[in-house]
């Protein structure tokens, strides 16, 4: 048993799925009999199909994208678990933390575990450079593995066919395995290949439609020698060049045999399967996360709960091995404390924060200064005094200059924030349309970005701890 996998060099038994075009004239019977062959071992040349064809078909490829980099856009992180002991707990995650940042590649090995979605299954294994540190993590190939009889895995570096010619994977090789019953590409094969067989009919269609040919009647006392000057004039009119036909002849164009064209529904039929299978949505969900619908909110919802599905079995995969293996060394003789998770919640940016501040000061509640500075990144500072009756500014001059038109407005608007009357995206919206009607531009910078600054301090200094 290899202890690590390396791509293996091309070789006489390997050189042929290597260097021939798995999907060049496969049909829907081929295909058939090669899923009906990958049942008890698997097949190399299905992995290689199902690769091949997220590379080549716009649609699947696009949906490959979208899931991976929707599980890329995702955060990690390491939470204690409430039952277990909150000192060992901190340790764990902080070493994990530390033990994870420092592997190069561990970002792409999570993209590369996705695709099992598609394909299967899918393996990395990481490279230990001794017990406690992973430098990088190897994405392997599919095609190199196939199944045991009793569904142990087996490397498979000539990519045979035969199992007996394998050797079997052991703990000891530490593979992260991702394995899914349910892959994607399975049934957009055969969708690939019914679009194909379309497209390929529709261009016989367009070749003789879409200029139609001429079709000529000669005149009816039309002489042989005749005859032979109209085949030539039609051998003429053939390639492109300019024709006249004799006195008496009629002249017709090939129409379509059919009202309208047949191919586009059909096509557009298996690239909504394909985006249906992957995505759970259909064409215009792929490229716009939002309608505006209720039928686009639930497309939305179904495809959040894609992701978050697809986010809790790779991290249970990543845990199930890497994590485990880590704090078994690390921490011999101790529970594991903690679980590795990966999470669609986002940080609340500044803008968040401060509406966020503003609301708990209207409640009756205010937020801790060093919490709120950390949270923003900004350096607050007191607000100063202000006479009875009139709004806090969130602009400070320096030498006590008037207020400007565009001051003021932002003024009056910042204290229907203080008051709760509306939220800071509704005040934004209230000083454009004011600052608008008023044709006020005196602002240095960008209208959107000053008008941003200008409310989060209003709110910011509405929040922060008066004294006493």
């Amino acid at each position: 048993m290899p202890g690590i996998f390396v791509k293996p060099k091309r070789t006489a038994g390997n050189a042929w799925l290597e260097s021939i075009n798995p999907i060049n004239g496969l049909s829907i019977r081929e295909a058939k009999t090669i899923f009906d062959q990958a049942r008890l071992y698997g097949s190399p040349r299905l992995q290689k199909i199902y690769d091949e064809i997220e590379l080549t078909d716009p649609v699947l490829m696009t949906c490959v994208e979208r899931r991976t980099s929707a599980l890329s856009g995702l955060g990690w992180k390491i939470v204690a678990r409430s039952s277990a002991d909150q000192s060992l707990a901190n340790d764990q995650r902080d070493e994990i933390d530390a033990f994870l940042s420092g592997i190069e590649n561990f970002a792409a090995a999570l993209e590369h575990l996705s695709l099992a979605f598609f394909r299967g299954f899918s393996h990395v294994q990481p490279i230990w450079e001794d017990d406690l540190h992973v430098k990088r993590i190897q994405l392997l190939d599919n095609w190199n593995f196939l199944t045991g009889e009793n569904g142990e895995w087996l490397w498979n570096p000539e990519c045979s066919i035969d199992p007996r010619r394998c050797e079997v994977v052991t703990k000891d090789a530490g593979l992260i395995s991702l394995c899914r019953r349910r892959a994607i590409d399975y049934p957009a094969l055969s969708i690939f290949i019914r679009k194909s067989l379309g497209e390929r009919d529709w261009g016989r269609f367009i070749e003789r439609y879409g200029i139609p040919p001429v079709d000529v009647t000669m005149a009816a006392n039309a002489t042989p020698e005749q005859r032979s000057d109209y085949l030539d004039t039609a051998e003429k009119a053939r390639d492109g060049l300019p024709a006249v036909w004799p006195n008496g002849s009629t002249t017709s164009r090939a129409e379509a045999s059919r009202g309208q064209d047949p191919f586009t529904p059909f096509i557009e039929h298996q690239e909504k399967l394909i985006v249906l299978s992957a995505t759970g949505g259909t064409l215009t969900s792929l490229a716009q996360s939002d309608t505006g619908s209720l039928a686009g909110g639930a497309q939305m919802d179904v495809w959040e709960e894609i992701v978050a599905r697809d986010a809790v079995v790779i991290a249970e995969a990543v845990q199930r091995t890497l994590i485990r293996t880590y704090v078994e060394r690390r921490f011999q003789g101790k529970p594991l404390a903690v679980d590795f998770k990966i999470s669609k919640e986002k940080e609340a940016s500044p803008k968040e924060v401060a509406e966020l501040a503003a609301t708990l000061r209207n409640a009756g509640y205010t937020i801790a200064r060093d919490e709120l500075e950390e949270a923003t990144g900004f350096t607050l500072e007191e607000a100063p005094q202000q006479p009875a009756g009139v709004p806090p500014t969130p602009f400070k001059s320096k030498h006590s200059a008037p207020l400007t038109p565009t001051q003021r407005i932002l003024n009056g608007i910042a204290k229907t924030i203080l008051d709760g009357s509306k939220t800071l995206e509704e005040a934004l919206k209230e000083a454009k349309k004011q600052l608008d009607e008023a044709k006020l531009a005196d602002l240095a910078g960008d209208l959107q970005e000053e008008l941003e600054k200008a409310m989060f301090s209003a709110a910011a200094q509405a929040a922060a701890p008066t004294k006493e």
